[in-house]
């Protein structure tokens, strides 16, 4: 079978068919001859960054592009990934692939005469994304899987991907009958810690089990009762509502309304049932680009006086805490992975930037290799949303790591006789213990981290998600949230009537005793104040 198969999608050239359609005609055969040679001096080697040769190579998988179409098809058909929705966030985490191994291959301590490569996909769809998955599973163009297990195998010694849980159990049995290692760094869905069925899976992002643990915490944290569950109708989104069910169990905390979302849908009868119901709380446990067409609808809805817990995948937008209307919603708090700085990056990103790289004039480039982004400045790139950056490079350094102890590395050289399968990647990988920026990076039997931590945000007035706590899971547990950096959205988060009553109360002071009592009994009844809130409350002397 051929990973092409009739649904590849090489594209030619528009510069070289341009030049030969042109070279036709004799009178200006030479001055084309010229435009296109120096056409092609401009650019700049390697001709695409989805490329790059070594002497071992790594797959990543990254949504630079969302397909969010619904449409169902009745047989295989291929996706143009760049005629979708662009993902500024994806693409980031792209480059940090890059970038990662681009570091590993300069270092003479990791891998010291040994260079890696990679082979990079843009994995814009849950299911039609299988031509590059084919082709990096194939040998000379051809898969085999009846054909001996440790013969004829793929050139990939590990796979870093996919972003979401349903992309990740659509693909990961392709590459668990090899025992290929996949490191994710976004997919968190609990089914995807079960080895029997996902043997060489790891992730360097934390399960949703501990994500839904610190949001527990915070609504714990604040004495909240009465909430709402907003989640993607997916592996993630209905795992995550799953586990928050079982979560709360014998707690007092009551989860008065749940629905499950998707990107392009009419949020307004949703709101309805929400505020029939006098709901304060909602949790948001989305990926981003529902996240942005949910909140924007809020806006757009007029929707108040809330608080929105914001899951990891959204909580550090960049786009959202600016969106004008964004402060009438309510108040934001969310958790995060710690914002990083990555040394090097920048300065890869202004590089790689400034090089002009000939994507078009590569003739064999395959499927979703290719992504117009030529138009994205050094400066953009490193302003978006850094979301699990740290998770794509702790996974390009694991493997790298697990490589290193393979090929037995020491004394600044590595094993050259020493053939290196995945297998053999994947038992290195498991017994992973080495540091990288602080932290300690290992795993445990289920292939989950056990390193990292949460950061719990509040996008504050001058949008910016401010740090206001930490969740340390390891090496122990540690929980803390300064309530006094919050600002809470009092004047659109409270009813109009105790609006009027607070005016009443300022303006008023005989009646100060009664009028308080009156206003604070409205909030407690209504679940928008608890006993922290209480103490912020900004009251005159």
């Amino acid at each position: 079978m051929t990973p092409e198969a009739g649904i590849a999608c090489k594209q030619l050239s528009p510069l070289t068919s341009q030049a030969n359609i042109e070279s036709s005609g004799a009178t200006n055969s030479a001055n084309n001859s010229n435009a296109f040679l120096h056409a092609l001096a401009q650019c700049t080697v390697p001709a695409s960054e989805f490329q790059l040769e070594g002497d071992y190579l790594l797959a990543g998988l990254f949504d630079i592009h969302h397909d969010s179409s619904t449409v169902q098809q009745d047989r295989p058909e291929a996706i143009d990934c760049s005629s979708k929705q662009f993902i500024p966030s994806s693409y980031r985490r792209f480059q940090l692939m890059r970038f990662s191994v681009e570091e590993i291959n300069n270092s003479t301590k990791l891998l010291p005469n040994v260079s890696l490569g990679y082979e990079i996909f843009d994995h814009c769809s849950d299911i039609h994304n299988f031509p590059a998955i084919l082709k990096l599973l194939s040998v000379d163009g051809l898969i085999q899987p009846w054909g001996d297990p440790h013969k004829n195998l793929s050139k990939v010694m590990a796979v870093v991907g996919t972003y979401s849980s349903t992309q990740a159990l659509t693909v990961a049995p392709l590459f668990m009958m090899d025992l290929i290692p996949m490191v994710t760094y976004a997919a968190t869905s609990s089914v995807l810690s079960r080895k029997q069925i996902f043997p060489s899976f790891l992730r360097t992002i934390h399960p949703n089990k501990d994500i839904i643990e610190v949001i527990f915490n915070i609504v714990q944290h604040f004495n909240w009762r009465w909430v709402a569950f907003l989640n993607n109708d997916d592996d993630y989104g209905n795992d995550g509502r799953d586990l928050f069910i079982k979560r709360i169990k014998d707690t007092e905390i009551c989860l008065a309304y749940t629905k499950a979302l998707k990107q392009h849908m009419n949020h307004s009868k949703m709101f309805k049932q929400i505020e029939a119901q006098r709901i304060g709380i909602i949790i948001v446990f989305v990926h981003e680009w529902t996240a942005e067409a949910l909140i924007e609808s809020a806006i757009q809805l007029n929707v108040t006086k809330k608080v929105w817990i914001a899951g990891d995948a959204w909580s550090l937008n960049k786009k959202l805490p600016k969106k004008k209307g964004i402060q009438n919603i309510g108040t934001v708090i969310g958790v995060s992975e710690p914002k990083m700085t990555i040394p090097g990056f920048g300065e890869f990103i202004s590089s790689s930037k400034s090089q002009n790289y000939c994507e078009n004039a590569e003739k064999n480039t395959f499927c979703n290799q290719v992504c117009n982004c030529s138009s994205l400045s050094a400066e953009e790139i490193l302003a978006v949303d850094p979301s699990f950056n740290f998770p794509v490079y702790s996974a390009v350094h694991a493997i790298a790591h697990a490589l290193h102890n393979a090929l037995q590395c020491e004394s600044g050289r590595c094993k050259g006789n020493i053939t290196v399968h995945p297998h053999m990647v994947l038992a290195e990988l498991k017994k992973s213990n080495f540091t990288l920026l602080n932290q300690s990076v290992t795993f445990d039997e289920n292939g989950d981290p056990n390193f990292g931590s949460f950061s719990i945000v509040f996008w504050n007035q001058s949008g910016d998600a401010e740090e206001i706590g930490i969740y340390h899971f390891h090496p122990k547990f540690n929980f803390f949230i300064n309530d006094t950096k919050i600002q809470w959205c009092l004047l659109h988060c409270v009813p109009q009537n105790v609006k009027k009553d607070m005016n009443k109360y300022y303006m008023d002071s005989t009646n100060a005793a009664s009028i308080v009592k009156s206003v604070l009994q409205e909030l407690i009844s209504t679940k928008q104040l608890s006993g922290h809130q209480l103490a912020n409350l900004p009251l005159p002397e």
